[in-house]
């Protein structure tokens, strides 16, 4: 279940998956909890919402299993080839972007070296 807290005026400051004091309950198709969550957005929908944020989720789950890795958690061995590929072809294109050139020799030994780095 959803709980909101709402201001003087009734508009959502705060969202919750426990109840708190002055909390009511809050549906997450309700168009007030989705423009809180979109922080101000144009999202019309839960679905637009999401579509929205897939990116920003998918480099946060890509960070966070660079810190597990890092860490020492997991190992990049552990993750299905699949993954393992579709993770080596993403920071290939991030580091791409960031030097503004995809057909740079140097480009492709750090990634390689990072990631060597990361598996032994």
């Amino acid at each position: 279940m959803l709980y909101a807290i709402r201001d003087e005026q009734g508009q959502i400051t705060s969202l919750s998956a426990q109840p708190t004091e002055n909390s009511t309950v809050a549906d997450i198709a309700d168009p007030e909890v989705i423009h809180f969550l979109s922080s101000n957005s144009e999202a019309d929908s839960p679905q637009e919402l999401l579509d929205k944020t897939d990116t920003e989720v998918s480099r946060i789950i890509e960070d966070l299993i660079d810190l597990l890795i890092s860490k020492q958690t997991i190992l990049f061995t552990d993750l299905p080839e699949a993954a393992q590929q579709k993770l080596l072809t993403r920071k290939l294109a991030r580091s791409a972007y960031q030097t503004g050139d995809m057909n740079s020799s140097s480009m492709d030994n750090s990634i390689l070296g990072d990631d060597d780095t990361i598996l032994f």
